[in-house]
């Protein structure tokens, strides 16, 4: 698994096909932005899949506000890209 998320983060096409995968996942309602609901239930889900522990509603809003650069309130696709390279680091360090 460690091998594969290195081929994911150092070919930058093979990244933005994962970013585009894993944002259409998140992405419940289709409308091209993930909101703070979606986030939440997203990220919660992930934590749990790669055995680790879920961070607080608290912790999730404040990792949302410093993703959204832009402060709209919802993540676009560039937005998520950050989170998306962070959780395949995270998920090489607990596989490895």
């Amino acid at each position: 698994m460690s091998e594969e998320i290195d081929q994911i983060l150092n070919d930058e096409a093979k990244l933005e096909e994962t970013v585009q995968y894993v944002f259409s996942q998140a992405d419940v309602d289709d409308n091209n932005f993930i909101d703070a609901s979606e986030f939440s239930k997203h990220l919660k889900e992930v934590y749990s899949n790669i055995g680790i522990p879920v961070p607080s509603d608290d912790d999730i809003s404040k990792y949302m506000d410093e993703l959204d650069t832009n402060k709209d309130g919802k993540l676009d696709i560039k937005e998520f890209k950050v989170y998306v390279e962070e959780m395949l680091k995270k998920d090489k360090e607990t596989s490895s």
